[in-house]
């Protein structure tokens, strides 16, 4: 669990509970399971494969979302 905000800055998987706001930063892959309580932010270049609840937006700079 995450408490706060979190900046994915390095590729890899989550799984669990993350309070606040997502970034996923340009370039990362990022496998997302579980719930994000803010919004999902995904930078120009990022790969989410998303399986997790978004409590907020998901908000799309360019990057790609794949619901799984």
């Amino acid at each position: 669990m995450i408490a706060g905000d979190h900046l994915f800055s390095e590729s890899g998987r989550f799984d669990g509970m993350i309070g606040g706001d997502v970034v996923v930063a340009e370039g990362v892959e990022l496998t997302l399971h579980g719930l994000v309580n803010g919004d999902l932010l995904i930078r120009a270049g990022a790969i989410v494969k998303l399986g997790a609840m978004v409590g907020g937006a998901v908000i799309n700079k360019g990057g790609t979302v794949l619901t799984i």
